[in-house]
């Protein structure tokens, strides 16, 4: 071979460079590919000092409709309370909501009086959010009363 040069360091060295390269970029295409196109961080404004922007995180996410009650769903949040003696079946069925991309405001314990079946208690702009909740969980939509949340859904857990 003339020029003094191996194939190793003519071929291989640039072909080794190339490849490392090409993975690099793939890579990164990769992991901006797979951004959530609805970020949950906070936005600032202008009239908010530093330490209020930090302190102030939002308790669902913004949704397109503009209510801010409603998930990027469009979902109204979940209350989850347990309508039985059986201890962590509202924290169980809040992790499995939560898993389901459902916004949980709240969990503990029903306090009213006994249900036979799970209920899930809906706020009059609720009715298409209990009906996806429906299907989730089984339960029966009923319309909320006036002293129950009218900003979330509230799920009776009775199983």
């Amino acid at each position: 071979m003339s020029g003094g040069q191996t194939f190793h360091k003519r071929v291989t060295t640039p072909a080794v460079v190339i490849l490392t390269t090409v993975s690099g970029l793939f890579l990164v295409g990769y992991k901006l590919w797979k951004l959530d196109p609805n970020p949950v961080a906070a936005e600032s404004t202008p009239s908010a000092s530093p330490s209020e922007s930090m302190t102030a995180m939002p308790t669902a996410f913004p949704s397109t409709s503009g209510d801010p009650n409603l998930d990027v769903a469009g979902r109204l949040p979940v209350i989850v309370l347990n309508g039985t003696e059986t201890a962590g079946l509202a924290k169980s069925m809040s992790d499995d909501l939560h898993d389901a991309d459902w916004v949980v405001e709240e969990t503990g314990n029903w306090t009213g009086e006994p249900l036979l079946e799970t209920t899930i208690f809906y706020p009059a702009n609720g009715f298409s959010s209990a009906e996806e909740l429906v299907t989730q969980t089984g339960g029966v939509p009923v319309e909320a009363t006036a002293d129950m949340s009218q900003t979330a859904i509230t799920l009776v857990i009775v199983k």
